[in-house]
């Protein structure tokens, strides 16, 4: 089969799939937080060059309000499923790709490897934010046709946790 070039678009867009409120309750007051997440938007793939050509990074931001009277650190661990599939549809064509919680692209974001975000010190009645990285990286060698590859739906969860933990709980 005669290999193209596909000078593609490709986006995964986990926008939609982020939008978490959650809330920690805290003494005389509690912390309300909310996840946003940017799409993950891949660059031109070539399939001739049998490397993975793109390496974009997602951003995910954590914005936390505390109404309490406590200093408080919030971390939120998002947990990335393994269904569906990784892969960027256009037609019939799909084109995989994998998710990592490191720059490096050693470590798979999954249901094991998180990626955290951590407010430090969130001061009484303040609100503040604290964006956290995820890399993609599209593996070499697929034959794909060009052609605007996306996906959506992915299967992302989340746990919080406070320190200290409110009496209410996190």
């Amino acid at each position: 089969m005669k290999k193209t070039a596909a000078a593609a678009a490709l986006s995964l867009a986990l926008t939609a799939l982020l939008v978490l409120p959650e809330q920690a309750g805290a003494a005389g007051g509690s912390v309300t937080c909310s996840v946003v997440s940017t799409t993950l938007s891949f660059n031109a793939y070539d399939p001739i060059s049998g490397t993975a050509d793109t390496l974009p990074t997602g951003t995910i931001t954590v914005q936390c309000t505390n109404t309490s009277n406590v200093v408080t650190s919030v971390t939120y661990n998002l947990t990335l499923a393994t269904s569906p599939a990784r892969a960027m549809a256009f037609g019939a064509n799909n084109v995989t790709y994998d998710l990592y919680t490191d720059s490096a692209r050693t470590i798979q974001w999954n249901t094991t490897n998180q990626v955290s975000c951590t407010l430090f010190n969130l001061a009484a009645k303040a609100t503040n934010q604290q964006s956290c990285s995820f890399y993609g990286k599209i593996p070499g060698s697929q034959d794909v046709p060009a052609g605007t590859y996306t996906q959506t739906g992915l299967a992302v969860g989340g746990t919080w946790s406070c320190n200290p933990v409110p009496t209410g709980g996190c």
